[in-house]
């Protein structure tokens, strides 16, 4: 069997943590070729994830005849294009999320944020359409890092459900933190929105996969049939003073979302995401069925419990992810790349390449999502309910 030729793009947060999952890889022969990024650091991130080669031009790794497969750890304006360059060079991708967004168009006034969400929508729909077309033209696979998908946690619990075909009734799911650090999350042009699509893209792709499996299993079908959604900028009007510890600072998007899917059987899934919450990162998933209830807690989970009185020794330890620091009582990250999906997605991933099948997440589910996203700013925006449709531009109408 052939070894999978691996080329990564972005060495960020995200970048490390995909680099880290694949040495936990196993049964699949693959090697990481190259990686590429403007980071200056870039040669010791090469060295201490044990890649080979590294480039600082995505267009140069991509026209490497040798690379089977693109990873895509960039940022979100910067992802359509390069899945576009990697399908046509006949690489496979692979795509942190969101696939897509809404950045600004010639003639936008700015800041973006206060472009029409009706426009945003159907932008966004037709670039899925379009880079959909180019996957299938392309003979390769699309992989959606959706690592939610494949948290443990969440995993077994989607077999539970399926087992039992379990009618989930509803569907709550919760994400945040105290904030970026990085001066982009704050502009609608670079992220595509705020917290509700930097960060709950994951619950939402979760309850939309999750319900979509608990259908499968009872031989229904059942789809998304309308989106109501809030979203503000809690803080955006605050000093810094009065912002205390949360690092949010939002230009033109939204720091907290909430948004209520109702699927076509008349159940539910509410979601919130924001960057108000001090403590640690908040990445939780309940399942409320008719013959049970299933409660995911990716982080924080009670794993590993920790107490100190002083950080000597452990200053730079990695405790828990958006906390101040290592003193007092906290929970612990343990294989937070194992916990929190990113091993699995990877290990599926690649054994797709090398046995041919279908992921878990892919394509299919990386457009629902974003559909769903630009839908809840519409619904937002009017103030009311958006139905979703099933024609076949995806429109949506009001309600």
């Amino acid at each position: 069997m052939k070894t999978i030729q691996v080329g990564m793009v972005g060495t960020g947060w995200a970048g490390a943590m995909h680099a880290q999952s694949y040495h936990r890889i196993y049964g699949v022969d693959f090697e990481l070729r190259t990686v590429c990024s403007l980071d200056p650091e870039l040669s010791v991130f090469a060295d201490r994830h044990r890649f080979k080669y590294i480039c600082q031009s995505a267009d140069e790794l991509i026209s490497d005849p040798l690379i089977d497969v693109v990873d895509i750890v960039t940022p979100p304006d910067t992802h359509a294009g390069l899945i576009k360059k990697a399908l046509a060079a006949g690489k496979h991708v692979i795509c942190e999320k969101p696939v897509t967004g809404y950045f600004g168009q010639s003639g936008d006034k700015e800041p973006i944020g206060k472009v029409s969400k009706e426009q945003m929508l159907s932008h966004v729909l037709d670039e899925m359409n379009e880079l959909e077309e180019a996957v299938k033209k392309s003979g390769r696979q699309f992989f959606y890092a959706e690592n939610w998908i494949y948290s443990p946690p969440f995993l077994r619990a989607s077999e539970l459900v399926a087992a039992k075909k379990m009618k989930l009734l509803q569907i709550r799911g919760m994400t945040g933190h105290k904030g970026s650090h990085a001066d982009h999350a704050a502009k609608w042009k670079y992220n595509g929105g705020g917290a509700l699509i930097r960060q709950g893209t994951h619950p939402v792709a979760a309850a939309l996969w999750i319900k979509r499996r608990e259908a499968e299993a009872r031989g229904e079908t059942v789809g998304v049939a309308s989106v109501l959604c809030d979203a503000s900028a809690i803080t955006g009007k605050m000093g810094a003073e009065e912002r205390g510890y949360l690092h949010t600072r939002p230009f033109d998007v939204e720091d907290w979302a909430q948004l209520i899917i109702t699927f076509s059987d008349g159940t539910k899934a509410d979601i919130t995401a924001g960057d108000i919450y001090l403590g640690n990162v908040i990445n939780r998933l309940s399942l409320y069925g008719n013959q049970g209830v299933l409660h995911c807690n990716m982080t924080p989970n009670n794993l590993l419990d920790v107490y100190f009185s002083d950080e000597k020794g452990i200053e730079r330890e990695h405790i828990m992810e958006k906390s101040d620091h290592n003193i007092g009582r906290q929970s612990a990250l343990v294989s937070e790349e194992f916990i929190r999906g990113y091993n699995g997605e990877l290990q599926d991933f690649l054994e797709c390449i090398a046995g041919d099948r279908e992921p878990k997440s892919g394509f299919a589910l990386a457009k629902e999502t974003l559909k769903v996203i630009y839908t809840a700013y519409l619904s937002a925006e009017r103030g009311e309910t958006v139905e979703m449709s099933g024609r076949g531009q995806n429109e949506a109408v009001g309600c």
